[in-house]
């Protein structure tokens, strides 16, 4: 998949960061160093599980490593995918990718988005600190960027994705 880049000066450190919609007003960005594959998943490859958190989708088999699929927009607060009129074929799905500390093992979970925009590099010096958002947005959040047109563009906490995944 070919995704566009926008640069920014080049003055001070900059982080390159995936770019995509979790809702039609929600823009949020995931550190490309922590993104294994960005997959468009088959609805029915999905098996549902039953009592789980209703933002987890079900699993998937990925390269031979069962995953949780996670809609995102709902554990953020949005509306679930399940609840939308017209249900989708396919699920965009970044797969987050994370080393445990004690056994330098890999984990990964799928994380479904709306769609995904592209490859921004970005100001380390200019994040910003998560003010006024909603209460269901502030634990997954490290902070944001305004863009030049004043949209907000929210940089996700990997870690804490992981930790609100069920045992």
């Amino acid at each position: 998949m070919h995704l566009p880049t926008q640069e920014l000066s080049q003055s001070s450190a900059t982080a390159k960061y995936l770019k995509f919609n979790l809702l039609a007003d929600m823009t949020a960005l995931l550190p490309i160093t922590q993104l294994a594959a960005v997959l468009k998943v088959e609805a029915t490859h999905i098996t549902a599980i039953p009592h789980l958190p209703a933002w987890v989708i079900g699993v998937y088999n990925w390269r031979g490593e069962v995953l949780w699929i996670v809609d995102m927009g709902h554990l953020l607060g949005g509306i679930p995918w399940y609840q939308q009129t017209i249900l989708p074929t396919h699920y965009q799905t970044l797969i987050l990718e994370q080393s445990e500390s004690e056994t330098s093992e890999q984990q990964h979970i799928g994380l479904v988005v709306t769609q995904v925009e592209g490859i921004e590099s970005l100001s380390l010096d200019s994040i910003q600190s998560p003010v006024a958002i909603s209460e269901s947005l502030v634990p997954f959040l490290r902070g944001y960027w305004l863009e030049d047109n004043g949209d907000m563009l929210m940089l996700l906490d990997s870690l804490a994705i992981f930790s609100h995944m069920p045992e």
